[in-house]
């Protein structure tokens, strides 16, 4: 609509000036005015509609720090030269675009098709949706264009970054539990023998009872009993007021990082893993053993967001989570009093448990709590709770290798 006001004004002016001044040259621009936008005009009515647009990504799962290639694809269904299409994408929130749009902008020869990609970072975790595009085409002189809104709503879930954190974590709770570091070494998931059972396609040669098959006259596998090592869970302050600095560098997303990662070392190790993310409603995984137990306490800490009333009863819930050989992890902002008698009864009890700290004040500059927290650190340190603390510039995976090392 606008480019035809703009073009009728225009023809307007170059007519009356031809009128009014007269010869040849100004008709003579009158009439090529005429021309130019009568072409064009066609033209766009002839583009408008013509032009397909979609939009994807390669996977539909991420995780934070890596990339997703995103592709538009365009094509042009009709005979006509398109000599300009401006397409706007609806991105993710994750990977923090200005206003989350981006513009491609291409020509298309007739009936052409064309992909136009670009690898983007993952800098945010949670469940996102995105696809919406405006799609804007018209003449050669971008006088006369028409838009639409097409797309449909796509998603996209970023995962938590996973951290190496190494793989003897069971040595370095053993270290600050005072156990002897070889006594708490990574190992396979031991098993007991129970007896033996009819050979199933599938078993293997190694489990064949070779003795009792001979004297049965009927192949027979060992049948074992699963024996887990080590078990523990994560607990995750969600408080507001127990967090500072926001996005990617603040200590909510820093937190997040470090229970998924040490979920992950846990799950390498094949130690039973759960967690509790403490919040108006807590949210809960008990401890389990395999991929798709990780997978969930993952799919837990997609959605994590900090929240301004935090339940206390978060602690009432280990003796169903946790046995006396479980471990916990504590991971914080801030320790208050209810906290800490929490996790001093716990330890009384015979619990084991660490706690990973932030230094609020590294990542805002504030040191209104660093008084009451040296308190509570002296209190859980008189209780033979170790407190590991994490500040801006704190490289996870450096922390855990000296700690590693400080195990031996």
């Amino acid at each position: 609509m606008l480019g035809l006001i703009k073009a009728f004004i225009w023809l307007a002016l170059t007519f009356l000036y031809a009128y009014i001044v007269g010869g040849k040259i100004p008709y003579m621009v009158f009439y090529t005015s005429l021309g130019i936008l009568s072409t064009g005009l066609i033209w766009a009515a002839i583009n408008a509609g013509k032009v397909r647009v979609i939009c994807y990504a390669e996977t539909v799962n991420a995780q934070v720090g890596s990339k997703v290639k995103m592709t538009v694809e365009f094509e042009n269904l009709s005979g006509w030269p398109v000599p300009w299409v401006q397409c706007w994408v609806n991105m993710p929130d994750s990977f923090c675009l200005p206003d989350n749009l981006i513009c491609y902008n291409t020509s298309l020869s007739p009936h052409e098709k064309k992909a136009l990609s670009e690898e983007m970072e993952c800098r945010l975790r949670g469940h996102f949706f995105w696809g919406n595009m405006l799609i804007r085409t018209g003449d050669i002189f971008g006088i006369f264009t028409n838009s639409r809104n097409s797309g449909e709503i796509l998603e996209l879930i970023v995962m938590p970054e996973l951290l190496n954190l190494g793989t003897d974590l069971g040595r370095i709770i053993g270290l600050k539990q005072g156990d002897t570091p070889s006594s708490l070494r990574p190992r396979r998931t031991g098993s007991g023998f129970i007896g033996v059972r009819k050979y199933d396609v599938g078993d293997g040669m190694s489990r064949i009872h070779w003795k009792a098959s001979a004297r049965y006259q009927s192949l027979l596998v060992k049948e074992f009993q699963e024996q887990k090592t080590l078990e523990f869970i994560i607990f995750l302050d969600a408080h507001t007021e127990h967090h500072s600095g926001s996005g990617p560098d603040g200590t909510m997303e820093r937190s997040v990082t470090l229970a998924a990662s040490l979920a992950a070392a846990g799950a390498k190790c094949g130690y039973g893993t759960g967690i509790v993310v403490s919040g108006a409603e807590n949210k809960t995984v008990p401890v389990g053993y395999g991929k798709n137990h990780f997978n969930l306490i993952l799919e837990t800490l997609v959605n994590v967001q900090p929240v301004t009333k935090l339940k206390r009863e978060e602690f009432d819930y280990e003796p169903s989570l946790l046995s006396r050989k479980s471990h916990i992890f504590i991971i914080a902002g801030l320790l208050e009093e209810p906290f800490i008698d929490g996790l001093v009864r716990r330890g009384a009890r015979g619990y084991g448990s660490t706690v990973f700290l932030f230094r609020l004040e590294s990542f805002s500059g504030e040191a209104a709590y660093k008084a009451a927290r040296e308190e509570g650190i002296e209190r859980l340190a008189g209780s033979g709770i170790p407190v590991i603390m994490i500040d801006k510039e704190t490289d996870l995976r450096l922390m855990f290798r000296g700690l590693e090392y400080e195990a031996g």
